[in-house]
Formats: structure tokens, C-alpha cells, sequence
């Protein structure tokens, strides 16, 4: 209460609402993937690098400001992974249909099977009420993946030379990324399988 026995303004808006702060830039990730994958179609990988870059910024910034401002929701636990499994995997079956990029078939599948598996294990538990955030792996898996789609960008962008003294590099963070992709799979699965059988 104030001094006049008038209630407080609230200074940040409720977490209730969708369209708090975090969730926004969630959604504006999801326009920039819109972008990047119409650039990479079009083969402007250049461009298609700085909007995935500045989605990638957008990815950080959205949980700082969930803690920053508490807004953390379900909603977003739920939206935030999701937009990042449709950026990430749908640039890697883009990327996977190009010549000399290193992205081959079976690692995309690995990775699109793997955020589906997740996704669907994350959308079933928390509509039993039951958080289940993003954990380390998930979160490594996640920069890893796109160090790994900026490297390939990059190398599309440069001359062949260039390229292909970047080739190695880039090759290691794709194998890098399908890895931990499988092992931060596991890991989700050994958390969530006790919870899918009532235990706490």
C-alpha cells in the first residue's frame, strides 16, 4: 500500500500474459528463422549468417529477461525450445540439400528425431503440470548446434580456398552438435522417465 491506502502500480508487466517480454523475442526468433531459411533458398548465406546470428542473441536474451523480470511461464518453458528446434532443424535440412557443406542426411534425421522425441516428453509433462526446463546438455546442445550452422554459413560465403581450410573446423562443430544432440537426448529421457511413471 502507498501512503494514501492506494494499492502499488506494479512495475513489470504480469507473467500471466503472453506477450511479455521474453515471449516476444521468442516469437520475433521465429520470423528471423522465417528469414534465414528464405535467404539460405536463395543462396544469400552471407545474410542468412547475420539473421541467424542475431536470432541466436535473441535466445540468450529471452531467458535473462524471464529471470530479470520473473516472467517465466509454461508457455514460454514450452515456446522457447520449440522455436529453437524449428530454426535449428529447419536450417540443417536446408543446409543438408546443399553441395560442400558437411551436413549429411543421418545427422539431420538424428537431430529432428531427437527434438521431436523432447519436444513431445517436454509438452506432455508440463500439461501435467509437472517443469520441465531446459537443463545443461540442452543448453550446450543448443550452442553447439549453432556454432555448427554459422560455421557452415560462413564457409558457403567464402571463396573455395577459404573454405575449404574452414572445412575441418566446421566438420568437427557438426559432429560436435550431432553428438551432444544424442547424448543431451539421453539425458532429458533419464530425467523424465521416472516422472512419466508418477515417481517425483
Amino acid at each position: 500500500m502507498n501512503r494514501v491506502g492506494q494499492p502499488q502500480t506494479m512495475l513489470a508487466p504480469s507473467p500471466r500474459g503472453f506477450w511479455n517480454v521474453p515471449n516476444t523475442l521468442t516469437m520475433g526468433r521465429l520470423v528471423l528463422a522465417i528469414f534465414v531459411f528464405a535467404l539460405i533458398s536463395r543462396e544469400y548465406y552471407g545474410w542468412a549468417l547475420v539473421l541467424f546470428a542475431a536470432a541466436a542473441v535473441t535466445d540468450a536474451l529471452d531467458g535473462y529477461f524471464a529471470r530479470l523480470l520473473g516472467q517465466d511461464t509454461a508457455i514460454g518453458r514450452q515456446l522457447d525450445p520449440l522455436i529453437d528446434k524449428v530454426i535449428v532443424s529447419g536450417c540443417y535440412i536446408y543446409l543438408v540439400t546443399v553441395k560442400d557443406t558437411g551436413v549429411m542426411p543421418w545427422m539431420v534425421t538424428a537431430i529432428v528425431v531427437r527434438e521431436l522425441l523432447i519436444q513431445g516428453l517436454r509438452s506432455l509433462l508440463e500439461g501435467q503440470g509437472q517443469p520441465f526446463g531446459a537443463r545443461t546438455a540442452g543448453k550446450l546442445k543448443t550452442v553447439v548446434q549453432c556454432a555448427s550452422i554459422m560455421a557452415v554459413l560462413w564457409g558457403l560465403g567464402l571463396e573455395p580456398a577459404a573454405a575449404a581450410r574452414l572445412a575441418p573446423f566446421r566438420d568437427g562443430l557438426t559432429y560436435l552438435a550431432v553428438a551432444l544432440t544424442i547424448y543431451s537426448g539421453m539425458v532429458y529421457i533419464v530425467i523424465a522417465w521416472p516422472r512419466l511413471h508418477g515417481e517425483p
